[in-house]
C-alpha cells in the first residue's frame, strides 16, 4: 500500500477517534449525572439492585445477537470497495433477522425467569419489577446498535457520537430525573428512563443510516441475503461476546450472590469510573476494525497500524491510570459522595487492570479483520474461566476488594494471550520504544504536581483534585512533547485539526515551540 494511503486510513482515524472521543466524554458526564443521581437519591442498595438488573439485561443483548454487528463493521467497508449495494442491504437485513428472532427469545426468557432470578438467585424480591421493566431492552438495543454499526461500517463517527453520547444519555437522564424526583417512582424511573433513552436512540439511529448515509433499506435494489456467510463469522464471536459479556458482569453477580445489594452498589461505583481509562482506546476502537478490515484489502501495512494505534493508547491512558490509582478514594468521594470512598482499594486494583488492557491497542481488532474468531473465542473462554475461579476464591473472604483482583487479573491475562497470538499468526507486536517516554513524562509530571500541591495544602481535602488534575495533565503534555513523544504521523493529524478548526498557523507555530 501506497504510504499516502496508509496515511489516509490513519487521518480517517483519528478523526473519528477525536469526534468519538468528544463524544465519549460527553457520554460519561452524562452517564455520571445518571448514576449519581440515583446513588445518591436512593443510596448503595437501590443502586446495587439497578446495577444488578442492567448485569441481566446486559447479557441477554450479547445472547440476542450482538457480535453480529462485528460481521457488519467487516463486511460493509468490503462490500463498499466493491460497490455492491445489494449485498450491504442484504447483510444488514440478514443482521436484523437473526437479532429480531434472538432478542425476541431472550426477552421473554429475562421476563418469565424474574422471580427465579430475583428470590433464589440474589435473595432479593426487590429486583422482579426491575428484571421484568428491562426485559424489552434485548429487542430495543439490537435493532438501534444495528442502525449505529451501519454508520460505524461507513466509517462515520459523528452519527453515533450525537445519537449515543448525546441523545441517548440525555433522554436516559431527563426521563429518569422526572420519574425519580418528580414522580417519586424509585429505582423503576431509572429503568423506565433508561428504556426511553434506548428506544428514541432507535427512532433517531435509522435517521441517519437512511438520510444521510442511504437510502439503503429504503432503496429499491434488490438484497443480496447474507446469513449464511454472517453466521459463519459471526457464531464464535457470538460465543466470544457471551464470555466478554460475562467477563464484564460476573463479578457483580458473584457479588451479589456471596455479599448483598450495598456491596454491589459500592463495587458499581468504583467499576465505572476505572472504566474511564479506557476511554482513548474505545474512541479509537469505533473505526479500528472497519480500519483494519479496508487496509487488509487494499494489503496495507497493518503492523505499523497497530503500533500507532497501542501508542496513542498508552499516551492517553497512562496519566489517567497514575491519578486514579493513587487518589481513588478522593476521586471517588468527589464523583459519588463520602459513602463510596471505601471503594477506593478496588477502583485502585481495577485502574490496573485495564491499564494492561488497553496497552496492547485494539489486537483483538486486527486479529477480527484476519479472520481469526475462533481464537478471541477461545481467549475469552480462558479469561472467563479465569474470573469466575478467582471471584469464588477470593469474594468470600475480601468482598469487593476480591472482585476487583478477580477482574484485574483476568483482563491482564487475556491481553498477553492476544499479543502472543498476533506475534505467532502475523509477526505483529504492538509495542514501541515511544512508550518509554510516556512513562518518564507521567512520573516526571506526577512528582512535580505532588511536590507543588504538598506545599499549599497538607492534608490535602479531596476537591483539590480538580485543580490538581489540571496542572498535572498539563505539565505531561508539555514534558512529553519536549522529550519527543510525538512522531511525524502525530504532527500531521494535529497540523489537519489546526487546518479543519481554521487555526493551522497557530496551531503548527504551537507545535513547532513545544517540540
Amino acid at each position: 500500500m501506497p504510504e499516502d494511503e496508509n496515511r489516509e486510513i490513519l487521518n480517517t482515524l483519528a478523526k473519528g477517534a477525536g469526534i468519538t472521543a468528544f463524544g465519549m466524554f460527553a457520554s460519561k458526564f452524562f452517564t455520571y449525572l445518571y448514576r449519581a443521581l440515583v446513588g445518591r437519591a436512593l443510596g448503595p442498595e437501590a443502586y446495587g439492585q439497578l446495577s444488578i438488573g442492567m448485569m441481566i439485561v446486559g447479557i441477554g443483548i450479547t445472547l440476542a445477537g450482538g457480535p453480529v454487528r462485528n460481521g457488519l463493521k467487516k463486511f460493509i467497508p468490503e462490500y463498499r470497495e466493491k460497490e455492491d449495494l445489494a449485498s450491504i442491504k442484504g447483510v444488514i437485513l440478514s443482521a436484523l433477522g437473526i437479532n429480531l428472532v434472538g432478542s425476541i427469545f431472550i426477552g421473554g426468557v429475562i421476563f418469565f425467569s424474574a422471580e427465579i432470578l430475583a428470590n433464589q438467585v440474589f435473595n432479593t424480591p426487590d429486583l422482579v419489577p426491575i428484571i421484568r421493566g428491562f426485559a424489552v431492552v434485548p429487542l430495543l438495543s439490537r435493532f438501534y446498535n444495528t442502525f449505529i454499526d451501519v454508520t460505524i461500517a461507513y466509517n462515520t463517527a459523528r452519527y453515533k457520537v450525537i445519537t449515543t453520547n448525546f441523545f441517548q444519555n440525555i433522554v436516559q437522564l431527563l426521563v429518569t430525573a422526572a420519574l425519580i424526583l418528580l414522580a417519586g417512582m424509585g429505582v423503576m424511573g431509572a429503568v423506565w428512563g433508561w428504556i426511553a433513552g434506548v428506544f428514541f436512540a432507535g427512532i433517531l439511529a435509522f435517521y441517519f443510516m437512511e438520510r444521510k448515509l442511504g437510502p439503503i433499506l429504503t432503496s429499491r435494489e434488490k438484497p443480496n441475503f447474507q446469513y449464511g456467510k454472517l453466521i459463519k463469522y459471526s457464531y464464535p464471536l457470538i460465543l466470544s461476546g457471551i464470555m466478554g459479556i460475562l467477563q464484564g458482569w460476573v463479578d457483580t453477580a458473584f457479588l451479589g450472590y456471596y455479599m448483598d445489594s450495598a456491596a454491589v452498589g459500592l463495587y458499581n461505583a468504583a467499576y465505572p469510573t476505572a472504566v474511564l481509562i479506557l476511554l482513548p482506546e474505545k474512541a479509537l476502537g469505533t473505526l479500528t476494525l472497519s480500519s483494519f478490515s479496508t487496509q487488509g484489502a487494499r494489503e496495507g501495512d497493518q503492523g505499523m497500524m497497530l503500533k500507532t494505534t497501542a501508542r496513542w493508547v498508552f499516551m492517553f491512558t497512562f496519566p489517567s491510570f497514575l491519578i486514579m490509582s493513587l487518589f481513588s478514594g478522593e476521586l471517588l468521594h468527589l464523583l459519588f459522595g463520602s459513602q463510596y470512598t471505601q471503594a477506593g482499594l478496588a477502583l485502585s486494583i481495577l485502574a490496573l487492570g485495564n491499564l494492561a488492557a488497553s496497552s496492547t491497542g485494539h489486537i483483538a481488532d486486527l486479529l477480527k479483520s484476519k479472520g481469526y474468531t475462533r481464537a478471541i473465542f477461545y481467549n475469552n473462554f480462558s479469561n472467563l474461566i479465569l474470573n469466575v475461579i478467582l471471584n469464588i476464591l477470593l469474594i468470600p473472604h475480601l468482598g469487593i476488594v476480591g472482585a476487583a483482583v478477580a477482574t484485574a487479573s483476568s483482563n491482564i491475562f487475556v491481553n498477553i494471550l492476544l499479543a502472543g497470538e498476533t506475534w505467532r499468526y502475523e509477526k505483529i507486536n504492538p509495542f514501541s520504544k515511544k512508550i518509554f517516554k510516556t512513562l518518564i513524562s507521567g512520573l516526571l509530571s506526577l512528582g512535580i504536581t505532588y511536590l507543588i500541591f504538598e506545599q499549599l495544602s497538607s492534608p490535602a481535602p479531596y476537591w483539590i483534585l480538580v485543580p490538581a488534575g489540571i496542572v498535572f495533565f498539563s505539565l505531561y503534555a508539555l514534558i512529553l512533547l519536549k522529550i519527543g513523544g510525538l512522531t511525524d504521523y502525530d504532527k500531521e493529524i494535529i497540523h489537519t485539526v489546526g487546518r479543519k478548526t481554521g487555526w493551522e498557523k497557530e496551531v503548527r507555530k504551537l507545535v513547532n515551540i513545544l517540540t
